[in-house]
């Protein structure tokens, strides 16, 4: 696991070693359907419904602490059955409680067990595919909501075969990442995408240098046991025959998405730490 504020020149050299590790590492397509039959279901997978945010809450009565994770189908995906997905979390945890964002939530419980503990998610999917089409107002309502923490968990739908478009991408990144700096008590993170890209984390990786937040590396974590991924996770409950595209598998399941969870929380613990 790697996370730091980048000024750790061990981390960078160890950062860079895993982009060289993932640059030719890609998720492999084992599908059995036609094209054509997969770029349909594939459409029902991108075009579900999606909230502009969900949010949860304890019970506590303390002191508020407010979470917000901004991220794309890892973070939160509809009930989509024309791709056999049925339920609302991150896919493809086996149930929300699973994913990465509720056992985060549950950490960051146990951790301050008399606050109240409110968390809100954003699919940013979009931006991801047409970061061009970003503005502040899209952000408005995420902003108001005044997180204490936040988790940029982004890049894994962004095209990173088109210089044009990772560059754009790029720069667009560190205007949202900014947008949310105004409180200079927030704590904010950046994740590399899952899916391991030389590409893609470089651009991160800099997005991150630039504004100086905290970078998690997530695409370690396949190269390291591929039973991250959901379709080879051995002890998955079932469900897995319900799945009708490849896309769903190759999320992170169970194992996966406490993998996510156990390496966000250590950036997240050293902060609720210092501000004992």
């Amino acid at each position: 696991m790697l996370q730091s504020k980048l000024k750790s020149p061990t981390a960078i050299i160890l950062l860079t070693i895993l982009f060289n590790w993932s640059c030719a590492i890609k998720p492999k397509d084992v599908t059995n359907t036609s094209k054509k039959r997969q770029e349909e279901m594939l459409g029902q997978m991108n075009n579900v419904f999606i909230p502009s945010y969900i949010d949860t809450c304890n019970t506590g009565t303390g002191n508020e602490l407010k979470l917000l994770i901004i991220g794309n189908s890892l973070s939160y995906h509809g009930i989509a059955p024309g791709i056999g997905w049925h339920h609302n979390s991150g896919m493809a945890a086996s149930k929300k409680e699973n994913d990465y964002a509720h056992q985060l939530f549950q950490s960051i419980q146990v951790k301050r067990p008399n606050h109240k503990v409110c968390m809100r998610i954003s699919n940013f999917a979009t931006f991801e595919r047409e970061p061009k089409g970003w503005n502040a107002q899209t952000v408005k309502e995420l902003q108001d909501y005044n997180p204490d923490i936040v988790v940029f968990q982004l890049g894994e739908n962004v095209d990173g075969a088109n210089a044009s478009v990772l560059e754009l991408f790029g720069k667009q990144y560190i205007k949202l990442i900014d947008s949310f700096k105004s409180d200079s008590q927030r704590h904010i993170i950046a994740t590399t995408p899952f899916f391991p890209s030389l590409e893609k984390n470089k651009i991160i990786q800099d997005a991150a240098m630039a504004t100086g937040i905290d970078l998690v590396d997530l695409s370690h974590l396949t190269l390291i046991d591929p039973e991250n991924y959901a379709k080879n996770e051995t002890d998955y409950p079932k469900g897995k025959n319900d799945w009708k595209v490849d896309g769903i598998g190759i999320h992170p399941g169970d194992k996966g998405m406490q993998n996510i969870a156990n390496l966000l929380f250590i950036s997240i613990q050293q902060f609720l730490d210092s501000k004992n």
